[in-house]
């Protein structure tokens, strides 16, 4: 009893944790200056620079969104291994989990890379470049990594989903390297000199975001877990 009593507390500060550095985060978000998005279009009104300068407050988003990604699939490849070199199921329950929050914070990184790319691109919300369609794959590869494991009866379902998580980890880098190696133009590259981040602010600001997101993408996996080991649980009373 008193080891739950202590698991609670964990859990309450951490839950509290990521409330207070989330609440930081979107205020430093809407009162920070944005990246610089670059020469001002002789075209442009100067209502229509100020809306494109302040579309680049996205990148506060979707940056940490896509780093939350990459660490959930991550997390996803070392669990699936240590599956299947223990056959424990903690280790099956920790990567199914990982995989459903990582394809939510991939789907809201497309999303907001959508609307970010409207205002740079003129209103196009989407371009065939390797960058997104890198980036469409790995979240397609896992969505089909969550169909997988509902379609499968529950002795193979474990295993089979290991080494489907292994496979699919190899779209990460390649997502990621996609920035460096085919669209530098098309895409900001926000380590490259020049890329935009020319206060020191900014990226206090990415960096407090980049926290909040896992932090949260901690909390959220603490309650999934718990919600997968009861259902494979009640799974395995069913089937005994």
């Amino acid at each position: 009893m008193d080891g739950l009593s202590v698991n609670m507390d964990k859990r309450t500060i951490l839950y509290l944790l990521t409330a207070v550095v989330l609440i930081a985060a979107i205020y430093m978000t809407f009162t920070s200056p944005a990246i610089n998005p670059g020469e001002r279009s002789l075209f442009w009104s100067d209502d229509e620079w100020q809306n494109h300068v302040d579309s680049f407050r996205i990148f506060y988003f979707h940056v940490p969104l896509a780093w939350v990604s990459y660490l959930a699939f991550f997390l996803v490849f070392v669990s699936s291994i240590r599956y299947l070199q223990t056959s424990t199921m903690k280790w099956d329950v920790f990567a199914a989990s990982s995989a459903e929050i990582g394809t939510v914070f991939c789907a809201l990184n497309l999303l907001s890379g959508m609307i970010w790319a409207s205002s740079a691109w003129g209103g196009i919300y989407w371009e065939w470049t390797p960058r997104l369609t890198f980036q469409l794959i790995l979240f397609l590869l896992y969505v089909a990594y969550l169909m997988l494991r509902r379609a499968m009866g529950s002795e193979s379902r474990a295993r089979t989903s290991a080494v489907f998580g292994i496979i699919a980890f190899a779209a990460v880098p390649m997502s990621y390297l996609s920035i460096k190696l085919w669209t530098p133009l098309l895409h900001p590259d926000l380590t490259s000199e020049g890329g935009g981040i020319d206060s020191p602010i900014i990226v206090y600001t990415l960096l407090i975001n980049i926290l909040a997101y896992t932090l949260l993408y901690i909390s959220l996996l603490t309650i999934r877990m718990d919600n997968e080991r009861a259902l494979q649980e009640s799974m395995s009373s069913r089937n005994p």
